[in-house]
């Protein structure tokens, strides 16, 4: 099986005036308005804002959500550690700290429920499908990624630390430095419209990720897998599955199970794979 060819491509750098607008500080009360029962937060600059939120969870759980955005993050990291490259304005980035309630364990599919509420929220400008366990896609190429992060404070109480980035644009420099077909929202949406409702979006983003963690901490992933699968990018392709850059497996991405494994049909049978240090690809023959 192949690629449809793509059908959309990438814009030229952002103009200077527009890289002013898009790297002009953030509204918290735009955001707050919109994210409804949260406590935000907007700096210009920070390491990460993963880290600064867990950072303090681990003291104390807070009475409700929190989210925190920022223009700039030097320290931005990805799954398996991974760097996140942006210039000022350049992406959507921030994160959510929610208290969880229920005793359930918080696996690795709590990546694939805030995926999916990012890809929602997006609609219908645009369609962004998923990636097990944890990237978003615009037409097949990487939007944008979330990173999930268990905190506990003193007393044993949960919060649950989530990351989104979502590119905005990219200049040249930062595509080559990514090393990886990417995408951008500019590909879809004006550039002065994304200068316009950056606080919407991070809104609309966190409000859906709330309600859907909320859902995942009271019934699970199960409640959500046929939206996941609805949007999973490789779903019924041939895949390869790596650890450490090395292959471990290969076969036809066949479903993924109510605790969020990739079940992968292989020569040896149907086997599951969890998130954890397993990254998935297509096959070079899918590619």
């Amino acid at each position: 099986m192949s690629n449809a060819t793509s059908t959309l491509s990438a814009p030229a750098a952002a103009p200077e005036r527009l890289r002013a607008a898009l790297a002009a500080p953030l509204d918290a009360a735009r955001i707050a308005a919109i994210v409804g029962n949260a406590e935000v937060e907007t700096v210009l600059r920070t390491g990460s804002t993963n880290t600064d939120l867990l950072g303090r969870v681990r003291t104390r759980t807070p009475a409700r959500p929190i989210l925190r955005a920022a223009l700039e993050q030097t320290a931005g990291r990805g799954r398996h550690g991974r760097a996140w490259h942006t210039t000022p304005g350049s992406a959507l980035l921030f994160s959510l700290a929610i208290p969880f309630v229920a005793s359930r364990a918080i696996d690795a599919a709590v990546s694939l429920a805030c995926g999916l509420a990012a890809a929602e929220a997006l609609a219908p400008r645009a369609t962004v499908q998923l990636k097990w366990p944890n990237d978003l896609l615009l037409d097949g190429r990487k939007l944008g990624g979330v990173l999930c992060e268990l905190a506990l404070d003193g007393a044993g109480r949960r919060s649950l630390i989530v990351g989104i980035g979502i590119n905005l644009w990219l200049g040249p420099e930062t595509r080559t430095a990514i090393g990886q077909p990417v995408a951008a929202l500019d590909e879809v949406m004006p550039l002065q419209e994304l200068a316009a409702r950056r606080e919407d979006l991070i809104g609309r983003i966190g409000a859906a990720t709330m309600a859907i963690a909320s859902e995942f901490d009271m019934h699970g992933f199960a409640s959500l897998r046929t939206r996941f699968l609805a949007r999973f990018a490789l779903l019924g392709r041939e895949v390869e599955l790596l650890e450490a850059k090395r292959r471990i497996a290969g076969g036809v991405a066949v479903d993924i199970d109510a605790a969020g494994r990739l079940l992968v049909r292989t020569d040896a049978g149907t086997r599951a794979f969890a998130g954890g240090e397993v990254s998935l690809r297509p096959a070079p023959r899918d590619a």
